[in-house]
């Protein structure tokens, strides 16, 4: 009876230490992946998170509850707004554009835009209003402007090329990274001509590829015989968006 005992405690003991080691190590290897997501997604060349589309608040009442900006994010149904709460919309009073570093007369002439021509980049940050509380503003990190009025339909991605050179087509040189998502592809090719813009903006476009990266709105498609092995895919835009430089000295 005693060695029986001594046996089950043995079995129980062994089985516990197990699923704790077992369990341990399972966390260790979930915490190691998001690591390395994590890693990953912030130091690509691109960054794929943070843009906004906006539109200014027209309701007729004392700022700055009203008179600000609406903006969501590009891609997403829902937007995280400042206070946690995802929604169609976020309302920010303001729109800080001290990091841009452009001259006074190209901020005005940013601001003046049809705010669907504009995506920003950019964060959430607070700001305070006496007898009014805390409220949220967009600092904006980067601008990006509408080649053309052609309206954007499609998936916001930015394209970059991604160094591969190929003797043999399809080749799979442009990274294709989804605007506000983790996703991320290749495209054997890309077409801007539905745009409508001009050979100026087409060659701005193509150098903004092979540079800091594009961001256009459209679909990808499988392009020549689908039944092939080695079939290609495009990246035909409705839109691109090309970012505003900064001044220089």
């Amino acid at each position: 009876m005693k060695k029986s005992f001594h046996r089950s405690y043995s079995l129980i003991l062994l089985l516990v230490t197990f699923l704790a080691n077992f369990g341990f190590a399972s966390q260790t290897y979930a915490q190691s992946s998001l690591s390395s997501e994590v890693v990953n997604t912030e130091t690509q060349d691109f960054p794929q998170w943070g843009y906004y589309t906006v539109r200014r608040d027209f309701r007729k009442c004392i700022s700055p509850i009203c008179g600000g900006f609406f903006i969501k994010q590009n891609n997403l149904k829902a937007t995280p707004c400042f206070d946690g709460v995802f929604r169609k919309e976020c309302y920010v009073s303001s729109i800080d554009w001290s990091s841009l570093n452009v001259g006074y007369d190209q901020l005005a002439k940013l601001q003046s835009q049809t705010d669907s021509r504009l995506i920003l980049r950019g964060n959430l940050v607070p700001e305070k209003f006496d007898g009014f509380g805390e409220f949220a503003k967009l600092k904006v990190k980067e601008v990006f402007v509408a080649a053309t009025n052609a309206p954007a339909k499609g998936t916001f991605v930015g394209l970059k090329d991604n160094g591969i050179v190929c003797v043999t087509t399809p080749c799979f040189s442009t990274d294709n990274l989804v605007l506000n998502q983790p996703n991320r592809s290749t495209i054997s090719s890309f077409d801007l001509s539905q745009v409508g813009a001009t050979p100026e903006q087409l060659e701005a476009a193509n150098k903004a590829i092979f540079n800091q990266g594009l961001i256009a709105v459209g679909v990808t498609k499988k392009i020549g015989d689908v039944d092939a092995i080695n079939v290609g895919t495009e990246f035909v835009a409705t839109q691109f968006y090309l970012r505003v430089a900064p001044k220089e000295y």
